[in-house]
């Protein structure tokens, strides 16, 4: 006969009566041996030896309320076997004819079925199993039979058997295993001591990730804000000088601006949630209630999807923020770049100015031109250029790796900054950006507008 496992042994070793084969299911963790789940035990038992039982004579046969009090807060599979305690444990169910128990240890196993009304039963699965069982005083197991028989137990014991295995799907979670024809799935449980420590940390986690997200929510909004009223701002005004290059830049910047505000406002959703689970997690109180640590559970699992949901689009919400905003500006950069009217016509060089072509990256906000050029540099293998924008306090710029169309503003007067192309002198000194009409000057405009006006 096997060797019994008592739920004392349990709690001092845990990890050293499980089989590495065996897959390890754990809905809460084991604090104090976490670490162990799963490894192979350095201790030795004798399969002949005595078996060791729980000393808890009445289990199962004195009176108690199922779903009053949770004992348990985790479980752990820990053997398929054909149950002794199944077949002849059974004091008052249909195997009560077959019950060996009274005179050795006065306990009985408890069934499902027996004690939830059938208008409250649900398909089986391990966790259905476990919050029955744990509300049932002194009993370390529980075991499934065939899919949907579960039963609690204090301990188990096996008896001979053919090879057959645990091989049922659980009725409610084909995906998991609920014994098999004659044998039991059986799970070892363990006492409560972490529930409310628990819900506490992931409540703690939640409010900081929600803490975090709301202020890069905020600032999103406001770049894409910035972006955005300053994109339809120039729009109109380029528009209306017939300016097509800086007008499609303008509808590029409106465009990624909303990008920008949808992610923002995605993140803002997945915030809002997480306040509602850390509202509802300090609502609890009263842990020895199983209401109360079953909605604890739930709140956690929420917490838990929602907490990885917010990582998820947080980080998505940093990669389209980085864009919009690149840091690192480094002072004086913007030295390495010259007007493109110095490469064009140096007459010309101050005048305001446009340019349009092939982008590198997105439009950026808020940035100096010593933070565009920066944001230049680090794209060195592809940007040469950007053109600059400033109305106001807003800012805007956009990167490129080649440059096709401009215009430049006669009528403006030299000094007005409020539009300016750059070009970078590493890669333009020496050489000349005025369109060449044979077309074999790779690098320069393709057309080139003077305007003797303004566009302002």
């Amino acid at each position: 006969m096997k060797v019994v496992i008592a739920l004392t042994l349990i709690a001092s070793a845990s990890a050293g009566f499980l089989d590495a084969q065996h897959e390890h299911i754990v809905s809460m963790p084991m604090h104090q041996y976490k670490q162990d789940c799963g490894a192979e035990t350095h201790l030795h038992f004798n399969p002949d030896g005595p078996a060791f039982l729980q000393n808890v004579p009445g289990a199962g046969v004195d009176k108690f309320t199922p779903f009053k009090t949770v004992l348990k807060d985790g479980f752990l599979e820990v053997d398929c076997v054909k149950d002794y305690m199944y077949y002849r444990g059974d004091k008052f169910g249909d195997n009560k004819h077959d019950y060996k128990l009274g005179p050795v240890s006065g306990v009985s196993i408890v069934h499902y079925e027996a004690h939830v009304k059938k208008e409250d039963q649900v398909d089986m699965t391990q966790k259905v199993c476990f919050e029955f069982c744990r509300t049932v005083p002194n009993m370390g197991f529980f075991g499934i039979v065939n899919g949907r028989g579960c039963y609690c137990t204090p301990y188990f014991t096996s008896m001979e058997s053919d090879s057959t295995q645990c091989d049922a799907g659980c009725e409610g979670d084909n995906t998991l295993m609920c014994g098999g024809k004659s044998k039991s799935s059986v799970f070892a449980m363990h006492m409560c001591a972490s529930t409310k420590a628990d819900l506490s940390t992931r409540s703690g986690t939640a409010g900081g990730l929600k803490g975090s997200m709301d202020a890069k929510v905020t600032a999103a909004k406001k770049t894409s804000g910035d972006m955005q009223s300053m994109g339809a701002k120039l729009q109109k005004s380029f528009g209306a000088v017939g300016d097509s290059g800086a007008s499609g830049l303008m509808q590029d910047a409106k465009v990624f601006a909303g990008t920008l505000v949808h992610k923002a406002e995605d993140a803002g959703a997945v915030a809002d949630k997480l306040g509602a689970l850390v509202k509802s997690a300090n609502g609890l109180s009263g842990f020895t209630d199983p209401a109360t640590v079953t909605k604890a559970e739930r709140i956690m699992e929420d917490i838990d999807e929602t907490v990885a949901s917010g990582e998820a689009v947080t980080d998505e919400l940093d990669a389209l923020t980085n864009l919009a905003t690149p840091s690192g500006t480094a002072a004086g950069a913007a030295k390495q770049y010259q007007d493109v009217m110095y490469f064009v016509d140096k007459e010309f060089v101050g005048m305001p100015s446009t340019c349009a072509g092939d982008k590198v990256g997105e439009p950026i906000s808020g940035l100096s031109q010593d933070g565009c050029a920066s944001a230049c540099d680090a794209n060195i293998h592809s940007c040469t250029g950007f053109q600059y924008f400033k109305d106001g306090s807003n800012q805007l710029c956009f990167l490129f790796s080649k440059f096709t169309t401009g215009t430049y503003y006669t009528g403006c007067g030299k000094g007005q900054n409020g539009a300016q192309c750059f070009a970078k002198l590493s890669k333009f000194e020496g050489t000349t950006l005025k369109p060449n009409p044979s077309g074999k000057c790779a690098q320069c405009f393709t057309k080139l507008t003077k305007a003797d006006r303004c566009f302002a």
